[in-house]
């Protein structure tokens, strides 16, 4: 054998040991650092580590995002909730102004019910009063009874207006009849007291001082009291013995001398008037 041949074979094995030797080391390293970076899929070694760390600091990024808009958005409902809560506090107050303002109503609501309730007493202590409603137990049973005895008032009162307008009705026409009687009495009186006025003349007796049968007038002397006025208020009758034989009319009355005329054909037949004849004042007619 050929010492090259042998060499080259030796050269030849030695490499080929010497490559699977460091053939075995590489794959031993490659395992290494297959191991500790991580095979092909990622499910191991540091890749796995750096892409769960990723995941991690994306999950951790995503958290601290959400986080920091839920702190805004928290931050702004803070402000709101302060907003509220001091527009919640001025409404307090306002309520609270309020509330002090009712209880001071309240107060005076309970005085003015103490006064009310002092007035009601009184009020059905007066009802009780009458006799009407001395049995009511409280002021509404009192106007209630009230209304009902002022109904039957008022239904007595018509009847009783009708009566008296009825009565004044009568009394008015007997007022009228007594006044026509009145009237008629008055009348009565008058012509009564004119009848004995001139009845009481027919006492009075005058005489015949002068006798003009020319001129048919007589001069009489009658005094300054008689009352006798000229016309026919007071005529004058002349008798004779008891007779009647002219009836005189004054024509004037003077210083107590009555000038009278006569009529001479109603004289008797035969007879004149003549000084001396007694002069009456003519009665009254039913006298």
């Amino acid at each position: 054998m050929k010492i090259v041949p042998l060499i080259t074979i030796i050269a030849t094995l030695g490499l080929g040991v010497a490559g699977w030797m460091y053939s075995s080391h590489q794959q031993t390293t490659m395992k290494l650092v297959v191991g500790a970076v991580g095979g092909v899929d990622g499910t191991s070694g540091l890749k796995a580590a750096n892409q769960a760390l990723d995941a991690t600091m994306a999950t951790a990024a995503t958290e601290r995002k959400t986080a920091l808009e839920a702190s805004a958005q928290a931050g702004i409902m803070l402000q709101r909730s302060a907003e509220s809560l001091a527009a919640a506090e001025q409404v307090m107050e306002e309520e609270q102004g309020k509330l002090a303002d009712m209880l001071e109503k309240v107060e005076e609501a309970r005085a003015n019910q103490a006064a009310y309730q002092a007035e009601m007493d009184a009020l059905l202590a007066y009802f009780r009063s009458l006799p009407a409603l001395s049995n009511v137990s409280d002021v509404s049973e009192a106007v209630a009874t009230l209304a009902e005895v002022v109904a039957t008032e008022r239904e007595r009162g018509q009847v009783l207006a009708t009566e008296l307008e009825e009565k004044v009705t009568v009394r008015e026409a007997a007022a009228r009849r007594v006044a026509g009687e009145t009237a008629e009495l008055a009348r009565l009186d008058s012509v009564n007291r004119r009848f004995e006025e001139e009845y009481r003349k027919n006492d009075d007796e005058f005489s015949i001082l002068a006798v003009d049968t020319r001129w048919k007038f007589v001069v009489i002397s009658v005094g300054r009291d008689s009352g006798l006025v000229a016309g026919d208020t007071t005529p004058l009758i002349v008798k004779r013995g008891g007779s009647l034989i002219a009836t005189l009319r004054i024509t004037s009355v003077s210083n107590g001398q009555v000038i009278a005329e006569y009529n001479a054909e109603e004289l008797p037949a035969g007879v004149v008037l003549e000084v001396g004849d007694r002069v009456f004042v003519q009665k009254p007619i039913g006298s």
